[in-house]
């Protein structure tokens, strides 16, 4: 199991993640997100990761709570967060709203076949 505290103060559940990017290893901020299907990457930080829409996978429609769009795919060769590592993981890219202070959404594509346990009267998150 692996356990991480988070702030119970703040307007969201935040988790380090660690994307290797050929040899580099960049680490970004993500929001854990039980309402969304997929995990969901800002504009900002896939073109840090060194993507773009010349090396998507593709397009797909997704629909936000304000609107439906159609959103660039990605497979990312290595991620992690809360000791997890996905390969070859498909992630969407959007713009996201200016000042939440995330690169990203940990969507339940992340956490499938797993066990997640949120736990705020103690600031934990814990999966296994």
């Amino acid at each position: 199991m692996t356990k991480e505290t988070f702030d119970r103060k703040a307007p969201l559940v935040t988790v380090k993640v660690t994307v290797k990017v050929n040899n580099a290893i960049k680490e970004y901020i993500f929001a854990v997100d039980t309402g969304a299907t997929i995990t969901l990457i800002s504009e900002i930080a896939i073109k840090d990761m060194g993507y773009s829409s010349g090396n998507s996978i593709g397009t797909t429609h997704t629909v936000t709570a304000s609107r439906a769009e159609t959103v660039y795919e990605y497979s990312l060769n290595n991620i992690m967060a809360l000791g997890l590592i996905r390969r070859n993981f498909k992630v969407i890219s959007r713009e996201l709203p200016i000042g939440l202070g995330i690169d990203g959404l940990l969507g339940l594509n992340f956490f499938k076949h797993k066990e997640l346990t949120i736990d705020f009267k103690r600031a934990e998150i814990r999966i296994q």
